[in-house]
């Protein structure tokens, strides 16, 4: 064997072998998921027709998953020159289905087992604390997804990939923090490689789960391996709705033993201190409870028709959603405000959300 063949394939298999991505937000990075993710959300005969994003230019498309749960699908790209694959999870479409994923905005446990199907019984773990708790339509979306992601992943693997991008836009977004969450997770399961390396870029994501998640998946990723990326101007990091009451502090707060402090007090100022204590905690208890009910067990009933074996989990008794991971901020100025109208009465609502809008702000950033 002629000696430059011979170190051909020694750096061939000194680069398969070596991780690639590094730590930290890199606009080339984010910029080429943006375009990706574009491509997630249009079917596979129509991208040469469709060209409002221009198309990346370091991945190959590999593979597009099976529609599941809330008309969820994710593609598989992978990098032309460097041993990476990356995972894009589509984000909502014009369906019914894939809104239902959005209303259905009770919150679960963030480990746990839920019964999705007959035969299908997830058992998972997204944070160790035993408060954290994640909003449970897109948990469902991302349940369903797992299935051919991890069996994709040990197929990379198998061809020496060790480097994954995980990304999703709006909707997309949101089921990639739980899906970043969940696979971390193994790995500290030991239920995939410990070589295997994660690097997220959630993108317009929407918040995930509570404060004890977001402390968990802050924890897990830090070092500069998650992000979301959100435009000012956008609604769709804002939801969902957020209610904190005092059942939502760590254990140790002065709310806890407010009513036994209270009653110790002298009359009147007694009667006085619990009636200001009552009007302060029980609102936002009640829109808790009313919250679960609409945006939980109400709702529940149409997921039921969308998958009819689900099995309506026990909720989680807080919705306290909170913005979760690293931020980087996509600042709307006059510039952008001349091309994309803010106006109250623009009847277009995605206005502000879309990857073309985001790509527009991404381009400026240093």
């Amino acid at each position: 064997m002629k000696i430059s063949i011979l170190i051909s394939y020694l750096i061939l298999f000194q680069t398969a072998d070596a991780q690639v991505l590094k730590s930290g937000f890199e606009k080339s990075e984010y910029i080429e998921t943006l375009k990706i993710n574009h491509k997630a959300h249009i079917a596979l005969d129509k991208w040469n027709e469709i060209k409002t994003v221009p198309d990346p230019q370091d991945f190959n498309f590999v593979y597009r998953s099976p529609v599941v749960a809330f008309d969820n699908i994710w593609d598989l790209w992978v990098h032309k020159e460097k041993s990476i694959a990356l995972i894009a999870v589509q984000g909502s479409i014009q369906t019914e289905a894939s809104f239902l994923a959005n209303l259905y905005a009770a919150m679960i446990p963030a480990k746990g087992k839920l019964q999705l199907d007959k035969d299908f019984l997830f058992t998972y773990k997204l944070a160790d604390h035993e408060n954290a708790a994640v909003q449970v339509g897109w948990f469902v979306a991302m349940a369903y997804l797992s299935k051919t992601i991890e069996t994709k992943i040990d197929s990379c693997y198998k061809t020496g990939i060790k480097d994954f991008i995980l990304t999703g836009h709006s909707q997309g977004g949101a089921i990639t923090f739980m899906l970043n969450a969940y696979l971390e997770n193994l790995k500290l399961d030991k239920k995939l490689p410990q070589d295997i390396r994660f690097k997220t870029y959630c993108s317009a994501g929407p918040k995930p789960g509570n404060l004890f998640f977001a402390y968990d998946y802050e924890k897990m990723t830090e070092g500069g391996w998650a992000y979301n990326v959100v435009n000012t101007a956008d609604w769709v990091p804002d939801v969902p709705f957020s209610v904190q009451t005092v059942d939502d502090f760590t254990s140790v707060n002065p709310f806890r033993n407010a009513k036994s402090i209270i009653k110790k007090q002298k009359f009147p100022a007694n009667i006085a201190l619990k009636r200001v204590y009552n009007q302060l905690s029980k609102p936002s208890k009640k829109a808790q409870r009313n919250y679960e009910k609409y945006l939980g067990k109400m709702v529940s009933q149409a997921v039921k028709k969308q998958i009819p074996n689900f099995e309506t989990p026990e909720y989680y008794k807080s919705n306290y959603y909170v913005r979760t991971g690293n931020t980087i901020i996509l600042y709307a100025d006059e510039a952008y405000f001349k091309l994309y109208s803010n106006q109250i009465d623009n009847p277009n609502i995605w206005q502000h959300h879309l990857p073309i809008q985001y790509l527009f702000l991404a381009e400026k950033l240093k």
